[in-house]
């Protein structure tokens, strides 16, 4: 599975969202949000971690819908399609040698409208495919963007391996960008967690200002 998590819907969890945001994130046609300019790039991650080529990196429903690792796929997807679940777009990341961390992953999901977005946060673990059966372990985080909530997730492989998941999600009017580290007990860094995440909403704000942050500074011409 391309991410390792097992938790709840948080309906019915008291999450501690930070404070939002002064921006404000105008709302674009679908196909105008650039998610990929808004991804981490593997410089911005620690030392030694790659980036994992998966192949496809965009997910529309049906194809999210295969993750939670349910039986019924079709009656999944209508649930994404009811909470206005429009596509995401993912990027891995794994360190180079075996270690305690196993991965970091960075996902931005865009929604029909920020209320869905919202919701997303508050109620639908941040659109992630998670177990609904298992509880998060909510934990503070602070503002970025117009929304953001941080949880932990203890849960074990098939193997018997015990893992925990450290996930901060903050929301940019129709987005919702999730920040995942996957490692062993022990390897929970809300302080890089909360690096990643501040880091992606400096992407956000550049492709809503228009600006390309990664762009190569001309040289000066020589007199």
């Amino acid at each position: 599975m391309l991410l390792r998590t097992t938790a709840l819907l948080l309906g019915a969890l008291i999450l501690f969202p930070a404070c939002s945001s002064d921006r404000s994130y105008p709302e674009k046609g679908d196909a105008d949000y650039d998610l990929k300019a808004m991804a981490l790039s593997v410089g911005e991650l620690p030392p030694g971690f790659e980036e994992q080529q998966l192949g496809e990196v965009e997910f529309d429903n049906a194809a999210w819908a295969e993750f939670y690792g349910v039986d019924d796929v079709e009656a999944k997807q209508a649930q994404l399609d009811a909470q206005k679940r429009v596509r995401s777009r993912v990027s891995t990341f794994q360190p180079a040698q075996l270690g305690k961390l196993f991965r970091i992953s960075a996902i931005s999901t865009l929604y029909e409208n920020p209320q869905s977005a919202s919701d997303s946060v508050t109620k639908f673990a941040c659109g992630l495919p998670i177990d609904d059966k298992e509880p998060l372990s909510p934990f503070s985080v602070p503002k970025i963007g117009q929304q953001a909530n941080g949880f932990f997730v203890d849960n074990e492989t098939e193997s018997g391996l015990r893992l925990i998941d450290t996930t901060i999600c903050f929301r940019t009017g129709r987005i919702v960008h999730s920040i995942q580290q996957t490692g062993l007990p022990g390897t929970e860094d809300v302080a890089l967690a909360v690096r990643l995440a501040e880091k992606m909403n400096e992407h956000v704000n550049a492709f809503f200002d228009g600006r390309t942050e990664a762009a190569t500074p001309k040289p000066k011409a020589k007199p």
